[in-house]
């Protein structure tokens, strides 16, 4: 039973935890090469650690794709070594499992009561003091593979930072979402909005807001776009709602047209774009 604690090389299975400065075990998840050796793993892990099932809350399970993976260790999964870090945990392992001649891999996530409190829609929503939110990034939230509702006002691609299996909906029917988590699943549901409201009724383990960005972020993502300097004080007078990267982009391309179509130079196109962009004509 011990032997289930000890690092070691592993072909079939293996446990990545979170822990807090205690060595209190806060997030568990188990890869294996089959649902059966998944949930005997479990079960071995929680005994030799004497820890209660019923005090961790399984908010994902299922299978994947190994996809170009070789092993599974804590350093194949930086993003989640950098979700559970922000939440104040440290990832470890019992090893590295090999991935040759394995295709498909079966996971089980499962959170303490004490961190799914932690992280639900109600905590998020509650205006959670500075210390709670100290050193925790929206998006770091998104690779624990729970059922996520992201209000997304930033424009940012959030499709990566997902975990593979995950199933993401932009701006879906309530409907369809009510369905959708009423489903015995194996992923995790994450729906994407600018009006988190219209989803208000629904129960998702975990709720995260993606803020318009600062006047600051919006022109250094100008700046990479155009390849030249962008003040942001040209941004001073916009409303939040048009502080995302799509508008970045959409302004970005509105410049090199006047730039193409009429001979501007960038310095002139950028500051008439603005205008066109914030007011028309």
């Amino acid at each position: 039973m011990e032997d289930i604690l000890i690092p070691k090389e592993r072909h079939d299975a293996v446990v990545l935890i979170g822990v807090d400065e205690r060595d209190s075990v806060e997030f568990v998840r188990v890869y294996a090469v089959s649902e059966e050796r998944a949930k005997q793993v479990l079960e071995e892990f929680f005994n030799a650690r004497g820890l209660f099932p019923t005090e961790y809350r399984l908010v994902s399970k299922g299978s994947e794709p190994v996809g170009n993976r070789k092993a599974i260790t804590t350093r194949s999964e930086p993003s989640l070594s950098s979700a559970l870090s922000r939440l104040g945990l440290k990832l470890l392992s019992n090893g590295v499992l090999y991935l040759e001649g394995v295709e498909t891999l079966y996971q089980i996530t499962l959170v303490s009561e004490e961190l799914y409190s932690m992280i639900t829609r109600d905590k998020a929503r509650s205006q959670p003091s500075a210390e709670d939110r100290k050193g925790i990034e929206p998006e770091s939230l998104l690779s624990l593979g729970v059922d996520t509702l992201v209000e997304n006002l930033s424009g940012r691609d959030i499709s990566e930072l997902l975990p593979p299996n995950a199933l993401l909906l932009r701006e879906p029917p309530v409907e369809k979402v009510a369905e959708v988590l009423s489903e015995e699943r194996d992923y995790p549901l994450v729906v994407e909005t600018k009006d988190a409201g219209k989803y208000a009724s629904l129960d998702f383990a975990l709720f995260v807001r993606l803020p318009p960005l600062t006047v600051e972020e919006f022109a250094a993502e100008l700046s990479s776009r155009l390849g030249m300097d962008v003040d942001p004080s040209l941004f001073s007078r916009y409303p939040p709602k048009k502080l995302n990267m799509q508008n970045a982009r959409a302004l970005a391309g509105l410049v090199e047209a006047l730039v193409k179509k009429w001979g501007l130079d960038r310095e002139k196109a950028l500051k008439l774009a603005v205008k066109l962009n914030l007011e028309g004509l």
